[in-house]
């Protein structure tokens, strides 16, 4: 499964915090702690709107944290519709997104292209599969969650946690599971896997080696200190908060990795 890289996510952040531009839908539903906004008759809005309640308690549980804002959620019902909303949000007028990407969450904000269209303007998704939907509604809204707490809430000012960021998110939807995990383990133990941390969110392994280091640091120093961790930006303060090298820091991880295999 894939989302929205946080590259993209930096790039003209500021734009996201403002209103809404509502009239491309036709339909909205006030939730609690949210505002589902869709088109009418959009088979996937009922499912959606149930991930969205759960998915705001069990992530909010899940890092002990509130959610501090109401969030504006968009289920756009074609691509053409949501890259005209990146492409302002991002400040991008020429993008085009590829066909894998589905969904964005930060700043209070969350938009996801609607399932019932995965089928023929998506690649990569199963629109059938709804633990796949649950758990990118889930990403999406750990990534709302960690702006709402970060010292740069847009994420337009991060040093080298993008791998943290993606990780984090991965790891609380519940993405790490064996299908990813498995064959990163066996990526990591064939090629001795990443040396340094700018290189966990890069390649087709990305998601199981950036949740797997999160996940490590959440058994490790526990569910307290990965939340702290949400606050800061820079790499330098994660690691003085884990009080370890980044050098001791993917070689403890791949210990465990190793061992988990």
């Amino acid at each position: 499964m894939k989302t929205c890289f946080i590259i993209l996510l930096c790039i003209s952040a500021m734009a996201m915090a403002q209103e809404p531009k509502t009239q491309v839908f036709n339909s909205k539903i006030k939730g609690d702690g949210y505002t589902l906004y869709f088109d009418k008759g959009d088979g996937s809005q009922p499912n959606v709107q149930n991930y969205l309640n759960s998915g705001i308690k069990g992530i909010s549980a899940f890092f002990n944290k509130e959610f501090k804002k109401e969030i504006d959620v968009h289920l756009f019902h074609t691509r053409k519709k949501l890259d005209a909303q990146w492409q302002k949000d991002w400040g991008m007028p020429g993008f085009k997104s590829e066909c894998w990407m589905v969904g964005s969450g930060i700043a209070s904000r969350l938009d996801l292209l609607s399932p019932s269209v995965w089928k023929k303007e998506a690649c990569e998704h199963d629109p059938e599969d709804q633990v796949e939907i649950k758990r990118l509604v889930f990403h999406e809204l750990t990534h709302v969650l960690h702006s709402d707490y970060n010292r740069s809430p847009n994420f337009d000012d991060i040093d080298n946690i993008d791998w943290f960021v993606e990780g984090l998110a991965t790891y609380a939807s519940g993405q790490l599971d064996e299908d990813r995990f498995n064959p990163m383990a066996k990526y990591v133990i064939e090629t001795g896997g990443p040396k340094q941390l700018s290189e966990f969110w890069k390649g087709e392994h990305r998601y199981g080696l950036s949740g797997s280091i999160v996940a490590y640091i959440d058994k490790t120093y526990g569910r307290r200190t990965l939340s702290e961790l949400m606050e800061f930006n820079h790499l330098v303060d994660i690691l003085n908060r884990l009080n370890l090298s980044e050098v001791e820091l993917i070689e403890a991880w791949k210990g465990s990795v190793v061992k988990g295999k």
